[in-house]
């Protein structure tokens, strides 16, 4: 009983996420896919839930339904991290597999030997072939692992080019998402575990089998909702990288250099990096650039990436302010905070790098030379 009780927690920690995505005003495309994907995540828990009151012929279906679940999933990541619209051309494209397999589920039915499900698990009525059996349900492992490597990489490639277009990653690094794909490796092995103990050792009971599988799923879809709901809470607006033709907006060489001190006098004068959600986008439209003009000058002539560009100008203008005596009535963060910074661990880190010091030694050292 109560394994089922966890199952249907999860089950209703996703339909309320569900209810809060859709009260939402304006939804993002990830916004789409993370429903899309939760409805899946329902409608398989169910199925774990209540599988023999689903017909014979759309066993397969509800059987192999975590193979649809985990390329969802992937759709909500990329969706997440380079802002996919959301498209039925998507969806059926990343569902096809799911599709294709329970056809050749029906075929092997139909012309080698009925497949019947008991409470989930695949059997031939008569033949008891257990080598075709591992065969059909192979795919149940493989696809799983090549979207979470998928998703882990669409992550990792995210992550490489946030520091060309943003100033402050804390917020939209999805580090969270990454541990999460990451354990979906763990989760994989633990569902895989139960299984075996179940149909091979017959160490739990069969009819518990994808009850626990369930249980576990809930955990970890709820997991999923906290993380997805914060992050979507935090950032109110589609994180994306520009598509410019490069070859078009390219700079010639001759004129780099005069622009770079273009930059770096607005970056003087204006201050623009006080700004904790400054960008390369809004910095470009603000010295008449296009994003891809602005990241040449400061890749090529400048020789860094806009994170560090414009750290190092943040760092700069809290050095000045710890040395003034007339800001020691603000504490060391105040000031950080005050000069484009917004994370504590973030600030020290950078600081250190750019100075060989912490906040406060530099403090120390400037007020006493």
């Amino acid at each position: 009983m109560i394994i089922e009780g966890v199952s249907f927690s999860g089950i209703a920690v996703a339909l309320l996420c569900i209810l809060l995505l859709l009260s939402k005003k304006r939804k993002r495309h990830d916004d789409h896919y993370l429903i899309l994907w939760l409805l899946v995540c329902i409608t398989n828990l169910s199925y774990y839930a209540f599988s023999n009151f689903l017909p014979a012929s759309l066993q397969s279906f509800g059987f192999t339904l975590p193979v649809l679940s985990v390329a969802m999933l992937y759709l909500y990541v990329i969706s997440m991290t380079f802002n996919i619209q959301f498209r039925f051309t998507y969806i059926l494209k990343h569902a096809l597999f799911f599709i294709v397999y329970n056809f050749v589920f029906i075929m092997v039915s139909i012309f080698y030997e009925k497949i019947v499900f008991i409470d989930g698990i695949p059997y031939f009525s008569a033949r008891g072939n257990n080598l075709l059996i591992n065969a059909l349900t192979l795919p149940m492992a493989v696809a799983p692992i090549l979207y979470i490597i998928f998703s882990f990489l669409a992550l990792k490639k995210y992550q490489k080019l946030l520091p060309e277009y943003y100033s402050t990653l804390e917020k939209i690094n999805l580090n969270w998402m990454q541990y999460i794909i990451l354990s979906l490796i763990i989760l994989f092995f633990i569902v895989i575990g139960i299984i075996s103990f179940g149909t091979k050792l017959n160490a739990i009971p069969i009819n518990h089998i994808f009850k626990i599988v369930g249980a576990v799923q809930a955990i970890y879809i709820s997991c999923i909702v906290f993380f997805s709901l914060r992050q979507s809470i935090v950032i109110n607006q589609n994180i994306s990288f520009t598509n410019e033709n490069k070859e078009k907006t390219a700079l010639p060489d001759d004129k780099l250099v005069g622009l770079s001190q273009n930059v770096l006098a607005y970056m003087a004068d204006e201050k623009p990096y006080l700004n904790e959600e400054l960008s390369l986008s809004v910095l470009s439209a603000s010295l008449g650039l296009s994003t891809n003009q602005l990241s040449q000058i400061i890749n090529q002539t400048l020789d860094t990436n806009f994170y560090k560009f414009v750290n190092a100008y943040r760092v700069e203008e809290v050095k000045c302010r710890l040395k003034n005596r007339e800001y020691n009535r603000y504490s060391i963060l105040g000031i950080a905070y005050e000069c484009g910074f917004n994370s504590k661990s973030t600030f020290n880190k950078i600081f250190k790098e750019e100075t060989g010091m912490t906040p406060s030694e530099y403090k120390r050292f400037s007020q006493t030379n």
